[in-house]
């Protein structure tokens, strides 16, 4: 009595690697943004600035 050969199973592939995400135009992947401070009734800069998240991403630093 013979025994059936059989086909070795398959083997999985491995996954690709995920594509990497782009970077924010807006704040160039850091996630913060600079603004300047403006004051007054009239909005006059006052040569401060101040950080902020994104508006764009959001502080993730991915668009």
């Amino acid at each position: 009595m013979t025994t059936e050969k059989t086909a070795p199973p398959r083997r999985r592939r491995s996954p690709e690697p995920a594509p990497a995400a782009e970077k924010c135009e807006t704040c160039a992947g850091s996630g913060e943004t600079t603004t300047t401070v403006r004051v007054g009734r009239k909005r006059r800069e006052i040569g401060a600035t101040q950080t902020g998240l994104c508006p764009t991403c959001l502080g993730t630093g991915t668009a």
